[in-house]
C-alpha cells in the first residue's frame, strides 16, 4: 500500500529589527503540491507592518527563487550626526622656554625662544563651524532625528580679534605672540621683571621692551620700538628703532637708538643716537648724536673719549684737571663734503648720459617721420625715451640733495658748545674744518666759529 504525503503550503517570514531599519524576507517553498507563497501575500503583510520606504524590488523578487535564503528587502537611512566645530591654529601652541640649536647641534642658552614676533592682521587660526547633520528615515518612512554638532569653543585673548566673516582669528596689533592656557595673546610690549640673564636670554622684539632690572654682560636687546631699563647696562648691546631710556648707566656697552637717548651716566661705551641725548656725565665714551647733546644735572661733565654732535652741546665741564684727552666734534662737514663731491660727479655723468639719450631720441624720431621704423629701431626708441625720463628724474633728485647738503654745511657754522663752567687742557674742538686745542682752563662761555672761520670761546 502506497502512502501519499499531504501537500504542504509554502511559508514566509518577515524579520524586522527592533529599530525598524532593516527588513529581511525568508520564503520556504511548498511541498507535495502545496500552494506557493505569492508576492501579494508578502506585500500585504509588509503593508500591515508599515514597511513602505526604501524597498529593494530586485531583492524582493529574488527572495522567491527556490535557492534563496534570507534576503534584505528594505533598509532605512541612518541619520548623519553633525560635525562639531573646531579650530586649526597656524602657530605652535607652546609656552615657556625652548632653547634653540644651530646646524651642528650646539645649544644657544641665550636664545630661549620666548619671543615670537608677529605683525598686525596676521591670521593665527581658522575657525571651522559646526554642521547640523542630516536626519535619517526608517523603513516605515518615519524620520529619525540626528544630533547636530556643537560650535567650536573659541577663547580670544588680548591683541587677537575675529574676522568679520567669523572664519578666522587674526592679530589686532603687532607684538609678541604667545599661548596662554587656551588661547593666543599678543603683547605690544615685553616686560622683564628682573635682570637680563640666562633665565631670560637675549631679546629681539618688534615692540617696546621694559627691563626692571639690569642688563648683564654678553646679552643684547633689539627693539622695534622703545627700550626702558631701570638698572645698569654692563657689557651689553642695546639697539632700538625708537628711544632708549636708562635710569642708571651704560658701562662698556654698545648703545644705538634711532630716537632719543636718556641715561644718568655713560662709561667707556659706544653710543649712537638719531635724536637728542640727555645725560649727567660721559666718561671715556665714543658718542655720535644727530640731535642736541644736553649734559645736565649732577656734575654735568664730559671727560675722555670722542663726541660727535650734529647739533649743539650743553654741558658744565669738558675734560678734567688730569688733562684727559677729549675730542668734541660739531657738525658732520667731512661726511657731507664727501657726499657732495660724489653727487656732483654723478650729476655730471647723468647729464652726459641724458645728452646722448636726447640725441638718440631726436635721430630716431626724425627717421620715423620719413619712414616707418623697423621693429628693433622702434623698440630702441621706446627704451631711449623711457631712459631719458628716468635720467631726468635722477638729475632732479641729485640737484635737490646737493642743495640740501649745501644748506646743511652753511648752517653748521652756527653750531656751538654752551660751556656753563669750564673746559680743561687736553680737550680738542672741531667745528666743520676748524680745530681748536685747549691749552689753558677756560670758561664759562660759548665755543663756536667766528666770522673768520676760527673756533673761539667767548
Amino acid at each position: 500500500m502506497i502512502t501519499v504525503a499531504d501537500p504542504v503550503n509554502g511559508t514566509f517570514v518577515l524579520e524586522i529589527d527592533e529599530k525598524f531599519m532593516t527588513a529581511r524576507l525568508s520564503i520556504t517553498p511548498p511541498k507535495n503540491g502545496g500552494k506557493a507563497v505569492t508576492e501579494a501575500e508578502v506585500r500585504q503583510d509588509m503593508a500591515l507592518k508599515g514597511i513602505r520606504y526604501n524597498i529593494d524590488e530586485e531583492a524582493f523578487r529574488s527572495a522567491f527563487n527556490e535557492d534563496s535564503l534570507s534576503v534584505q528587502i528594505a533598509k532605512g537611512d541612518p541619520p548623519v550626526d553633525g560635525r562639531n566645530g573646531y579650530i586649526v591654529y597656524h602657530f605652535e601652541r607652546r609656552s615657556g622656554a625652548q632653547i634653540k640649536t644651530d646646524e651642528f647641534g650646539n645649544m644657544d642658552y641665550k636664545d630661549l625662544g620666548l619671543i615670537q614676533n608677529i605683525q598686525k592682521d596676521v591670521i593665527v587660526a581658522d575657525i571651522f563651524p559646526e554642521t547640523t547633520g542630516t536626519p535619517g528615515k526608517d523603513i516605515r518612512g518615519i524620520a529619525i532625528a540626528q544630533y547636530p554638532g556643537t560650535p567650536a569653543k573659541i577663547s580670544i585673548g588680548n591683541g587677537i580679534v575675529m574676522t568679520e566673516d567669523g572664519k578666522h582669528l587674526k592679530t589686532a596689533i603687532a607684538g609678541n605672540l604667545r599661548w596662554n592656557k587656551d588661547h593666543f595673546v599678543v603683547d605690544k610690549e615685553i616686560v622683564v621683571s628682573g635682570d637680563i640673564d640666562l633665565s631670560v636670554g637675549n631679546i629681539d622684539f618688534i615692540g617696546d621692551v621694559i627691563i626692571k632690572g639690569n642688563v648683564n654682560e654678553g646679552f643684547f636687546i633689539k627693539s622695534g620700538g622703545n627700550v626702558s631699563i631701570a638698572g645698569n647696562v654692563t657689557g651689553a648691546t642695546i639697539e632700538a628703532d625708537g628711544s632708549i631710556s636708562g635710569r642708571l648707566g651704560f658701562v662698556t656697552s654698545k648703545i644705538s637708538a634711532k630716537g632719543d637717548i636718556s641715561v644718568n651716566f655713560g662709561e667707556n661705551s659706544e653710543i649712537t643716537c638719531g635724536g637728542t641725548i640727555k645725560a649727567q656725565s660721559f666718561i671715556g665714551c665714543t658718542v655720535y648724536c644727530e640731535g642736541p647733546m644736553l649734559i645736565q644735572g649732577g656734575k654735568s661733565v664730559i671727560v675722555g673719549g670722542k663726541y660727535t654732535c650734529l647739533s649743539d652741546i650743553e654741558v658744565n665741564y669738558i675734560g678734567s684737571d688730569s688733562y684727559v684727552r677729549t675730542l668734541v666734534i660739531l657738525g658732520n662737514i667731512a661726511v657731507l663734503a664727501e657726499e657732495l663731491g660724489d653727487l656732483k660727479k654723478k650729476l655730471k655723468e647723468y647729464e652726459g648720459q641724458l645728452q646722448q639719450l636726447e640725441l638718440v631720441c631726436t635721430t630716431l624720431q626724425q627717421q620715423k617721420k620719413a619712414a616707418p621704423l623697423p621693429p628693433e629701431r622702434e623698440e630702441m626708441l621706446k627704451r631711449s625715451i623711457k631712459a631719458k625720463f628716468g635720467h631726468m628724474g635722477l638729475i632732479k633728485e641729485t640737484h635737490d640733495r646737493i642743495a640740501e647738503i649745501e644748506h646743511e654745511i652753511e648752517n653748521n657754522n652756527d653750531l656751538c658748545v654752551k660751556l656753563k663752567r669750564a673746559v680743561f687742557p687736553g680737550v680738542t674742538f672741531r667745528i666743520n674744518n676748524s680745530q681748536y686745542v685747549v691749552t689753558t682752563k677756560s670758561g664759562p662761555g660759548t665755543v663756536q666759529v667766528n666770522d673768520e672761520g676760527d673756533i673761539v670761546i667767548r
